[in-house]
């Protein structure tokens, strides 16, 4: 009998300081067939952006969590003091919309005939010491605060057991599983952040938490996230900063375009930035985007509409009048967040927040307790006499604070933190919990160059009578030449977009282009370089030299064999041993000589999400 846990966390993270990149979008066009620029889907995973100057470090991140509220808490060791505040969702939305990879091919020649329409077939720095409190009892508060929806506590402790009965006694949970992987912290002498939500709070009012404190180099401890990560779980990571961020002790790798389905726009995406982090060993990241941030658009997050709001609406006391023009004006918050929710859910940052918000400054009269939320408020009006003989007003001084606080501040301070740091870099990968051993440190290489997350190819439609243009194979040559065919299922009716063989059946290959090691200065010192084994592959399927072993139980082509020179795979093309495509010495990738917190490793932040941890017994 094993246990299986279910808890939403978020990611036990340090800052990075580190930047890259940035390009403009691409216009909208028409596009034919398949081949329509889509940006490929996100998987759920943890997200984080970290600030640095080189001496302070500011960590925002992203909380995931589906819970009772009062089943949250969060534990977070950082090396030094934090202070502590909140952010914003919009942050997040805007981050992922700029720097997102895209995928497009432009057709700019068409071979042959194709069937008209109607005709033919479509085929498819280091912690202070503890306090005297802490050596007398073992934990010492060292604050305890409300910040924006939290109860926050910093501790200090001495004794992991000793942290956990302070935990425990005042309303956090955290499983035994967790004691061995907060020892090493403990002994490091790091501070413990714990947030829970207030107890008027709701789920849905959950926003980024946001750490402030002093360290130099950025990382992410993530050897507690192994405790409760799924397999694969995305990590991605933004640095803001003067120059590029790159990982100093976990290996860099550069995706084989020729396996990304380029007529869908890239939707598999995380699916070869997986088997390119298993080809380099397990621990490495692949950078979606390095150049200037100003790139990133920040009109969501603008402070004066936010105040103008908060102005109006903290003039009505009458709370008929309150509700009403919260609602019927909250298209001034829709671009706060974004998102298809209604306009005031938006600009509160999710679906359960607005309702929090107008429960908290405008309570239903008890004679209306059993009226739900959603009829009550935006049918408020049907309820003026109960309103009236309660003698409610709206306190608006509170509605003042809270709105400056949780809205308008981070809106600021999100805007000057863009305004202080010219350079963004997002880095990305995906871990299961086995591979979460060490903690991945970055650093930054003002040598290393801007990395576009707009990826563009040209193709050659190749038609014949059989086939309608829209469906027909299509020749696709990336920008560093390596060509290769797109071309269609028979009988399915779609287009199988990575590279395929003549007959259709997906080609296996390396996902990584390259696999190296990153430094803070020069280029990169290589690992690996398929690039002569893709193009081998690929030039020989183009003119039909290549030998090809299909699976018998899955259809998929499994190994390619060139000229007796190539290489075989596993269903999919995952790492292989020696002789394949795999790094021969890519599974111990170089280790820092910190990287640990009992080793003294210096964390620009780290936060475990400990968030409404159930656990039950399952038979396996």
């Amino acid at each position: 009998m094993k246990l299986a846990r279910r808890l939403s966390l978020a990611l036990a993270v340090a800052l990075v300081a580190g930047l890259g990149t940035m390009t403009s979008p691409l216009p909208a066009d028409a596009c034919g067939g398949l081949f329509c620029q889509r940006t490929p889907v996100e998987q759920a995973g943890e997200r984080i952006l970290f600030a640095t100057d080189g001496e302070n470090v500011t960590a925002h991140v992203q909380i995931q969590y589906q819970g009772a509220a009062k089943d949250f808490s969060w534990i977070l060791p950082t090396p030094t003091e934090p202070t502590l505040g909140v952010g914003s969702e919009a942050l997040f939305n805007v981050l992922r919309g700029a720097t997102q990879p895209t995928f497009r091919v432009n057709i700019d020649k068409t071979e042959g005939k194709c069937a008209d329409f109607g005709m033919g077939r479509a085929t498819a720095t280091g912690a202070a010491a503890p306090s005297a409190a802490a050596e007398d009892s073992g934990v010492a508060v060292i604050s305890q605060e409300q910040v924006g929806p939290f109860e926050t506590a910093v501790l200090q402790a001495n004794d992991t057991a000793k942290l956990k009965e302070w935990l425990t006694t005042n309303g956090y949970t955290v499983p035994a599983a967790l004691d061995p992987l907060l020892d090493p912290y403990v002994a490091g002498k790091y501070y413990f952040i714990a947030l829970k939500l207030q107890k008027d709070r709701e789920a849905g009012d959950l926003q980024p938490i946001v750490f402030n404190y002093k360290s130099t180099k950025p990382g992410i401890p993530i050897r507690l996230t192994g405790v409760a990560a799924t397999p694969d779980m995305g990590v991605y990571v933004w640095v803001l900063g003067k120059t590029r961020s790159v990982p100093e002790n976990y290996r860099h790798a550069e995706i084989n375009e020729a396996r990304i389905d380029w007529p869908s726009g890239g939707q598999n995406y995380p699916a070869v930035v997986t088997e390119a982090m298993n080809e380099a060993g397990g621990q490495a990241f692949v950078t979606d985007y390095a150049g200037k941030s100003s790139g990133v658009q920040l009109d969501a997050i603008d402070p004066k509409a936010l105040e103008a709001f908060a102005r109006e609406l903290t003039q009505k006391t009458d709370p008929v009048a309150f509700v009403q023009f919260a609602l019927q004006n909250s298209y001034r918050l829709q671009q706060f967040v974004g998102g298809a929710a209604p306009a005031m859910d938006r600009g509160f940052g999710g679906g359960g927040r607005i309702m929090s918000f107008l429960k908290r400054h405008v309570p239903k009269p008890e004679s209306l307790k059993d009226i739900d939320d959603s009829s009550f408020y935006y049918g408020i009006t049907q309820y003026k006499t109960q309103l009236a003989a309660a003698q409610f007003e709206v306190n608006v001084m509170k509605v003042a604070v809270e709105l400056e606080d949780t809205v308008i501040k981070p809106a600021r301070e999100i805007r000057a933190m863009f305004d202080k740091h010219p350079y963004l870099t997002r880095l990305y990968t995906t871990l299961s919990p086995d591979e979460m051993t060490q903690d991945p440190m970055f650093v930054f290489n003002s040598e290393m160059g801007d990395v576009s997350n707009v990826h563009e190819a040209k193709g050659v439609r190749k038609c014949n009578p059989n086939v309608q243009e829209p469906w027909a194979p299509v020749e696709i040559t990336l920008k560093n030449g390596i060509k290769f065919m797109v071309t269609g299922s028979p009988g399915s009716g779609t287009i199988q977009g990575p590279a395929t063989t003549g007959k259709g059946e997906p080609v296996a290959m390396p996902a990584a282009l390259r696999i190296e090691q990153t430094k803070t200065t020069g280029k990169p010192s290589v690992i690996t370089d398929n690039r002569t084994k893709i193009q081998d592959i690929l030039a020989a399927l183009l003119s039909g030299n290549a030998a090809i072993t299909i699976d018998a139980g899955s259809g998929k082509a499994v190994s390619v064999n060139v000229g007796g020179r190539g290489g075989s795979a596993g269903s999919g093309g995952g790492s292989a041993a020696a002789g394949g495509f795999g790094c021969a010495g890519c599974a111990n990738p170089a280790k820092s000589t910190s990287n640990g917190a009992g080793e003294g490793m210096t964390f620009a932040l780290f936060a475990l999400g400990l968030a409404g941890w159930r656990w039950r017994a399952r038979r396996r």
